[in-house]
């Protein structure tokens, strides 16, 4: 099972609820504590029940009313306890797009590391372009 980072850290605030006797959690207080909006809450709980990290969604009618409240599952501790065991650094392709995405100083040299690695190549083939040009009307 892949989960990503927002994934895994629900985990974890599920088991760390779980493992303080929190079982009965509501909408507007997890959004509170997991410190997301909407959306992504939606999104969050609909994964942790379908993997079994929470159980008995309540559902009520309107806007914002998927998940209006659960409770945590003892699965949600034994995910938590898979995810420390298999705590594999992220790829380089990862850890440099969450560096690049909290300090904007390296996202620009990113930047311009690419555009000087296509930059190079182009420049040395115009130079031999124009080295050849130049000998073929010298007449050598």
């Amino acid at each position: 099972m892949i989960l990503n980072k927002k994934e895994q850290n629900c985990i974890r605030f599920l088991a760390k609820c779980f493992s303080e006797n929190k079982v009965f959690i509501k909408r507007d207080w997890a959004i509170e504590h997991m410190r997301v909006d909407d959306v992504t809450y939606e999104t969050l709980i609909r994964k942790m029940e379908h993997i079994g990290a929470i159980e008995n969604v309540t559902n009520v009618m309107g806007k914002g009313g998927y998940g209006y409240s659960f409770r945590i599952s003892a699965h949600a501790e034994e995910l938590a306890r898979q995810l420390q065991r298999t705590k594999a650094s992220p790829d380089i392709v990862e850890q440099l797009k969450e560096r690049a995405q909290r300090n904007p100083l390296t996202a620009w040299l990113i930047i311009m590391f690419l555009i000087l690695a296509l930059l190079v190549p182009l420049l040395n083939s115009l130079w031999e372009l124009l080295g050849k040009i130049m000998s073929f009307f010298s007449g050598e």
